[in-house]
């Protein structure tokens, strides 16, 4: 364990599995009373400074999201003519 502040802080413990978890690697660990899940940053096998941060999307999310904002701005124009139109007759 390698994170300053955690109290395990400069022990080591038996590895069980490595997990990802929104592009996180968390290693599930065994210590003498339980099972423990720490960011994989929190130990020493992080090459956090080696590496570039994940980013959350892809380039196919970001085109869906534009076509949906697009889409959404468009039915929002169409609703705001509806409701410049129906002001204009009453």
């Amino acid at each position: 364990m390698t994170h300053p502040f955690h109290p395990l802080y400069g022990q080591t413990f038996a590895l069980l599995k490595v997990k990802h978890v929104n592009g996180t690697p968390l290693y599930s660990l065994e210590t003498n009373f339980t099972v423990i899940s720490v960011p994989e940053s929190w130990t020493d096998q992080s090459h956090v400074q080696d590496a570039k941060p994940a980013t959350p999307f892809n380039a196919l999310d970001l085109k869906e999201l534009v076509e949906l904002l697009q889409n959404l701005e468009d039915s929002s124009i169409s609703t705001t003519n509806l409701i410049d139109n129906s002001k204009s007759r009453g």
